[in-house]
Parts: structure tokens; C-alpha cells; sequence
């Protein structure tokens, strides 16, 4: 028998799941609390335990977003400071395209509660507060005119934007087949032609198995009934 702790986390995770599966199937304005309740197998009182309101799981998903990018960032960095900045843009695209539907709730979230909204860019910012520490250690392959931090915040904005169409356009290409020829095209760019490489020879570096996929976990297991 596991521990409270144990089944406390437990329920947290079950609460997470079941908050996923449904704003991705019903959208953000379309799930409520009492869903979510319903669909983990507990009270409702029991998710105000572990989550303010609904709005606090949008934030956990977007914590895990960035957590993921920034782990990828660490796992990349051996090969160059160039490197973690692509490992780190892909990431965020790899996280956020797993699910369109999802992606769009975050977005419905952030648009609808200026607190949410503040929340996903703090997290976000320390995002960008790495890629600008990697531009700069990658200030000498730069072009001139090309600032590091010029070079980092036009990344994290070729994401937004690649991530904005791929939520708004349900015909659009998955959001890493959208994002990635466009990162290499704004990294060749901004490299000076000794340090750039052609676009074929730029492998995509591989996010660690244990950071893939961390915003969506699998479906809950419902509770027998009794």
C-alpha cells in the first residue's frame, strides 16, 4: 500500500490527465472543473486540493513545455551554443505539436485570463533568458549586424508564429514539419558563411527520451466501481 504522499501524487496525476485529455477534446471553454472531477474519479472538492482552478493546469502544461525545451537545451549544448539554440526552438515545437487541440486551449487560456497569460510568459522567459546566455557564447560565428539577443528572441518568435498557424489552421502541416526548414533557414542566415552549414547537413538533435512528450501524459485509468 502506498504512502499518502504516494496516493496524493497519484491523484495529481490522474486530476492532470484527465484535465488533458478533455481540453483537448473540448476545448478550454468547453471543460470545466466538474469534468475533470468526474473523468479522474474523484470529488470535486479533491481538485481544489491540488489546483486552483482549472487555469493551474494550463500553467503545469506550459511548465512542462519549457522544462522539456530547457532540458533539450542541456542535452544539445556539448555540440555548440548554435546547437542548443535549434535543440531548444524544436523542442517547444515538438511539445506543443503533439496535440493542435491542446495547443489551441493553452492559447484560448492565455487570451481569456491576463494571469495565465503572465504565468506562460514568465515561464517563457527563461526560455529566452537561456537562448540569449547561448547566442551570446555564439557571438563570433554571428553575422555582423546580428545581435545575439536579435538572434534569440527572432527564434522564439519564428516558434510563436509557426505555433500560432498551426493552431489556427487545422489543414496546416504538423508543427514541426512547419517549424524546422524555417529555423535552419534563420539560423543559415544568421551565421557567417564559414560557420553556417547547408540546410541537408544540419541534423535535428534528439530530445532524451526521458524529457519527450512530457505535456501530455497517457489516459488516466479509470476506478473500478464499487
Amino acid at each position: 500500500m502506498g504512502t499518502r504522499q504516494d496516493q496524493a501524487d497519484d491523484t495529481r496525476r490522474r486530476l492532470f490527465a484527465a484535465a488533458v485529455e478533455l481540453f483537448s477534446s473540448l476545448g478550454y471553454h468547453g471543460t470545466t472543473v466538474d469534468a475533470i472531477a468526474k473523468r479522474a474519479g474523484v470529488a470535486k472538492g479533491t481538485f481544489f486540493v491540488h489546483f486552483a482552478t482549472k487555469d493551474a493546469v494550463i500553467v503545469e502544461l506550459v511548465r512542462r513545455q519549457t522544462q522539456a525545451a530547457r532540458a533539450a537545451r542541456l542535452a544539445a549544448l556539448p555540440a555548440g551554443p548554435i546547437a542548443a539554440l535549434r535543440a531548444t526552438t524544436l523542442a517547444l515545437g515538438e511539445q506543443a505539436g503533439l496535440s493542435r487541440e491542446l495547443s489551441r486551449a493553452v492559447l484560448a487560456a492565455a487570451l481569456d485570463n491576463a494571469t495565465t497569460a503572465g504565468d506562460a510568459d514568465a515561464m517563457f522567459g527563461l526560455v529566452l533568458v537561456d537562448m540569449i546566455e547561448d547566442a551570446r557564447r555564439a557571438r563570433a560565428e554571428l553575422r555582423t549586424g546580428v545581435g545575439p539577443e536579435q538572434l534569440a528572441r527572432g527564434l522564439l518568435a519564428t516558434y510563436l508564429g509557426a505555433a500560432f498557424h498551426f493552431t489556427s489552421n487545422r489543414r496546416s502541416a504538423a508543427l514541426t514539419v512547419l517549424l524546422e526548414p524555417v529555423v535552419d533557414a534563420f539560423l543559415e542566415g544568421a551565421l557567417e558563411k564559414t560557420h553556417a552549414k547547408p540546410r541537408a547537413s544540419v541534423r535535428r538533435p534528439r530530445v532524451p527520451r526521458r524529457v519527450r512528450h512530457v505535456g501530455i501524459p497517457e489516459r488516466p485509468a479509470r476506478r473500478a466501481r464499487s
